[in-house]
């Protein structure tokens, strides 16, 4: 044994001496293999008042043909497995390698570059895997670039004589799977460039390639020039920013020759294309998805390693809201900006969109702050009869930029939108617009599917998509299968009921009261039929371009999908502050089925009672009841009828204090459990009693409670 292990370092030794003498003999000149990529960690020594950009932890790749290490930078990289030894894990937002133009490979005449890649998702414009070319806009032609295009193409451009010549693949490399890419050049046969050994484009320039200057380094894995994303709908409110590469890089080699056809598919044979990249599957993330514990959990989710390295953020960010009886979950997630998201047993999420204003940059919205320094979220009340949630955030543009800022005060519009949400899976959405303009035009509500990686939205939505309702009972399902359904949906008359027919059991709806007059709309803008049938971008969630609208082309990363706005009415409004409420939840009934619960919240029963004063809030979804020194057993009667039935209502006895909670219907006693709960809401100077009922009644209904004071 202690001869073999003597024997492989004597090899090794010996190999690392001829390497360099092999590789200048067969014209290779550059090759990283990163089989072992160095950290160093250098703590940073704080002189106050002294401005840097921190960094402490320092990564290094070698070029192993002299020895020469390079700079690794970015939030987040990561050696792992390679197709051959190591290979490199880029983050896509803000990994790279720097070879110093001291250290740059240079090459003249005829020279090729090969490397092997798996993608995790296509870059969101051309993205080099080896560039040393001089940027275009400085009005030099010199060096080559050699990447992968946002359609997952192979692209190779040269500079010559004060222009670009470029060669593209015609196809689009597939995702997760190693590939072997390759690009040639010389003078007498011009460029050529190979996928996975196969000659895929060429050309011949008029001119000779023109070398880099010695100033121009090389940069693996990042753009040198900032592009706006590609598929951009609104270049004036997106920054140009640098492309990332998203996935792993190994093998790179640049040679000072060209390689052959016959060498191009040796060197892809030589190495197993079969082998199984390490990237991490990709998940938008959940709870369980099953029944368990009804309440609000504060936790991390938790996305991949990579893209969870760009956030600062550790214990409880996240909230989830689970139910016991239901695998459906309301989820808020930093990633999404905390929004509320409605995902079914299935993991399809669902949300009804966030206020929007509008500044000189376009949109004004949640979904600009990708770094959610504007959106909090967290759980104002926990028990077993509620969970209310409340997620704040700020209208800004992609610049950081208010809607209606006012210079005097430095404040501009926020939201809180509060969730009343009860163990049937029903809540309400209370949304208080903050604003210094509250009735100035702004955008309420848009009924939004989020495919997750490898979804499309057709993947999550039926082609009868959206169905419509009326507090009378009147229905009509929309289809975007043969053709997209009219901006203003003609039937029914005067809807205010919505369900979004999702491939799964349970699906989103949403109501609105009557006497807020709703109004609706079909999303009809921005839908490329050729692509998908329903409207699909990919510019949120997840995404950190600053941009504005981004078409997607691929599944490659979470998206999303819009099928309508709803318009109605302020429930509530002043000079400050506007307010608007909605019903959202699941179901796994017609939508037909879902007009008594309309009618209940939008026009409740009238109550009778003799020592307290009861009235139903439509904001909490409950029946309030309040009053001076309330006794120990309350009684009133609920007058439920077929259009104003009673289903499974709130009941909130303010003021009231803890105690053993008993209650009859009708005089008979119902104990506490699944269809009876009872929680507590402890203000600074008493304690509410909140509590919550399963029934379904059209007829008049009496209720008893009584409390025991704790022993």
């Amino acid at each position: 044994m202690l001869k073999l292990i003597t024997r492989s370092i004597l090899f090794t030794f010996i190999l690392s001496l001829f390497l360099p003498l092999w590789a200048t003999e067969n014209g290779l000149i550059g090759w990283w293999k990163f089989d072992n990529i160095r950290i160093e960690r250098k703590p940073v020594k704080l002189v106050r008042g002294e401005t840097f950009i921190p960094k402490e932890v320092f990564g290094y790749v070698k070029n192993s043909v002299n020895g020469v290490e390079s700079d690794l930078n970015g939030k987040f990289y990561k050696q792992v497995k390679g197709i051959s030894g190591g290979a490199v894990l880029l983050d896509g937002n803000t990994a790279f390698i720097e070879v110093a133009p001291k250290d740059v490979p240079r090459v003249s005449g005829d020279f090729s570059v090969e490397a092997w890649i798996a993608m995790g998702a296509y870059p969101n414009n051309l993205c080099p895997i080896v560039d040393n070319q001089r940027d275009p806009a400085e009005g030099y032609y010199n060096g080559y670039f050699f990447g992968i295009d946002a359609l997952g193409r192979l692209v190779f451009k040269i500079a010559t004589k004060g222009r670009e010549e470029i060669v593209m693949g015609k196809e689009t490399i597939p995702l997760n799977k190693w590939t072997h890419i390759a690009g040639t050049y010389s003078p007498k046969n011009g460029l050529k460039i190979y996928v996975n050994g196969k000659l895929v484009d060429n050309m011949k320039p008029d001119f000779e390639f023109t070398p880099a200057q010695r100033s121009v380094n090389i940069l693996m894995g990042m753009s040198r020039q900032k592009q706006r994303p590609y598929g951009t709908i609104r270049p004036y409110g997106t920054q140009m920013v640098n492309m990332f590469f998203d996935g792993l890089i190994d093998e790179v080699k640049i040679f000072d020759k060209e390689l052959s056809s016959r060498e191009v598919k040796k060197e892809f044979k030589s190495l197993n294309a079969n082998i199984k990249p390490e990237l991490p599957k990709r998940v938008m993330p959940t709870g369980p998805l099953a029944p368990g514990y009804f309440g609000a959990i504060n936790t991390t989710l938790k996305y991949y390693e990579a893209y969870d390295a760009l956030y600062h953020i550790r214990k409880g960010s996240d909230v989830i809201v689970r139910f016991d009886q239901y695998p459906c979950e309301f989820v808020f997630w930093h990633g999404a900006n905390y929004q509320a998201h409605l995902v079914t047993e299935k993991g399809f999420w669902f949300n009804n969109g966030f206020n929007e204003g509008w500044s000189e940059h376009g949109s004004a919205e949640p979904m600009s702050d990708k770094q959610i320094k504007y959106s909090r979220v967290k759980v104002l009340e926990s028990n077993p009869a509620r969970v209310v949630v409340q997620w704040r955030y700020a209208l800004i543009d992609n610049w950081n930029k208010f809607a209606f800022y006012d210079p005097a005060t430095g404040w501009g519009d926020w939201t809180e939108e509060t969730f009343y949400i009860y163990p049937d899976m029903v809540a309400v959405r209370e949304d208080a617009l903050l604003s210094n303009a509250p009735r100035a035009a702004h955008e309420w509500q848009e009924s939004m599917v989020v495919p997750g990686p490898g979804q499309k939205p057709t993947d999550l939505l039926e082609y009868a998509a959206l169905t419509l309702g009326n507090i009378n009972g009147e229905f009509h399902t929309y289809s975007w299968e043969k053709e997209t359904p009219p901006h203003f949906p003609p039937e029914p008359k005067n809807p205010c009921i919505q369900l979004v027919n999702m491939k799964s059991k349970y699906k989103p709806f949403s109501i609105l009261r009557p006497q807020d007059n709703p109004k609706i709309d079909v999303y009809s803008g921005e839908i490329r039929r050729d692509v998908c049938v329903f409207p699909w971008w990919n510019h949120w969630p997840v995404a950190q371009k600053p941009t504005d609208g981004r078409y997607a082309m691929f599944a490659d990363r979470p998206s999303h999908s819009s099928l309508s706005h709803w318009f109605w009415d302020p429930y509530y409004e002043s000079d400050r502050v506007m307010v608007k409420i909605m019903l959202t939840g699941f179901t796994d009934k017609s939508a037909e089925e879902l007009v008594p619960l309309a009618k209940s919240w939008a026009y409740p029963p009238e109550v009778e009672s003799a020592n307290a004063k009861v009235k139903f809030d439509q904001v909490e979804r409950a029946f309030i009841v309040e009053g001076q020194n309330l006794p120990s057993s309350i009684s009133f009667k609920i007058l439920a009828s077929k259009n104003s039935p009673l289903i499974n209502p709130g009941i909130v006895v303010k003021g009231w204090g803890e105690g053993n909670v008993t209650l009859k219907v009708d005089g008979k006693p119902i104990a506490q459990g699944k269809d009876f709960r009872v929680g507590y809401r402890h203000n600074l100077d008493n304690t509410d009693v909140i509590m919550w009922l399963r029934i379904n009644s059209q007829k008049p209904v009496t209720f008893t409670f009584s409390k025991k004071a704790l022993k």
